[in-house]
């Protein structure tokens, strides 16, 4: 499993580990689990040049909508997922 390394609203740098990567029209997301904690936050990604950027849903209404789509996705490709609607973290601003 890749990882990376995010930095947090305060500077610090958080490890991640890449779930899973979709896009839904012409966006691109990534769902991202903590190192060492269960939780799983979305984020959109950019990719300009040679640059891969992340960005935090702040819509509380898109993310939802994002939730349901990955939470689909991830139904039909393994019939033992269950949603973990539990498991969704709150998403922290980082750049």
């Amino acid at each position: 499993m890749d990882s990376i390394f995010l930095l947090d609203e305060n500077n610090n740098e958080v490890e991640f580990n890449i779930l899973d990567t979709f896009g839904i029209d012409d966006k691109n997301y990534a769902a991202l689990e903590q190192v060492g904690d269960d939780m799983i936050m979305i984020v959109e990604v950019y990719n300009t040049s040679d640059v891969i950027s992340f960005k935090t849903i702040e819509d509380q209404k898109e993310l939802d909508e994002i939730i349901e789509f990955y939470e689909e996705m991830k139904r039909e490709n393994d019939e033992h997922w269950r949603s973990k609607k539990d498991f969704w973290k709150k998403q922290p601003k980082i750049h």
